[in-house]
């Protein structure tokens, strides 16, 4: 992970996020895309993904699985 300020939230990116949910980049640019997934857009063509917002989204849909 890149420069992180102490006290932040991160910004990940959608190959960061590919590795730490196993999931695509293409099916996490189709979530995206969606509304189904929390986002950032930094620009429009540039996403990353807030880690506490990720974290919260994975719990929720691993409780929804449950």
């Amino acid at each position: 992970m890149a420069l992180q300020i102490e006290g932040t939230d991160p910004l990940l990116t959608i190959k960061e996020v590919s590795e730490l949910t196993r999931l695509s980049v293409g099916t996490l640019y189709h979530l995206s895309a969606e509304r189904r997934i929390p986002t950032v857009h930094l620009s429009q063509r540039c996403i990353r993904f807030r880690l506490s917002d990720l974290r919260r989204w994975i719990d929720e849909h691993a409780a929804a699985s449950s």
